[in-house]
């Protein structure tokens, strides 16, 4: 008779895996579990960070710019390398990106709309020059007196 001896790694013929047996260690195929980690949320969750004495939250890639800018800042010329690298990437250093830009801005108080726009064409955001204001100012009630005397 053909006796199967029982000992180190070789189980009693009750104990040992059965052909076609799936064990729970291994499962195969089907589907993800459902707590597995998204990805492409987690980069676009916001960031706590802290601003001062506030914390404040960004979105991840805003965050990093900002501690790359600072690190340039400061002298890092790899970060300020990286820094200008990821802005011409974006486009922001191309001179038709003023043209391209739609939105609104609020004139300096006591500024007439006509100047604050002639202004902005020519010398871009605020904060201008007095000299320069007051010479478009002028320009505009010139051009203004020479239409009314047209009529």
């Amino acid at each position: 008779m053909n006796e199967y001896k029982v000992g180190y790694k070789k189980p009693p013929k009750e104990h040992q895996f059965k052909p076609n047996h799936q064990t729970a260690a291994r499962p195969t195929g089907g589907k993800r579990k459902e707590d597995s980690l998204d990805v492409a949320s987690w980069i676009d969750k916001p960031l706590k960070v802290k601003r001062g004495a506030k914390s404040v939250r960004m979105h991840p890639h805003e965050a990093a710019m900002n501690s790359l800018g600072k690190r340039a800042l400061n002298g890092e010329h790899r970060a300020a390398k990286e820094f200008l690298k990821q802005c011409e990437i974006a486009g922001m250093l191309s001179p038709q990106q003023l043209e391209k830009m739609h939105g609104v801005f609020d004139a300096p108080r006591g500024v007439d709309l006509r100047v604050a726009k002639v202004m902005f064409e020519t010398y871009g955001f605020p904060p201008w020059e007095r000299d320069e204001q007051a010479a478009i100012e002028a320009e505009i009630k010139h051009d203004e007196t020479r239409i009314e005397k047209l009529y």
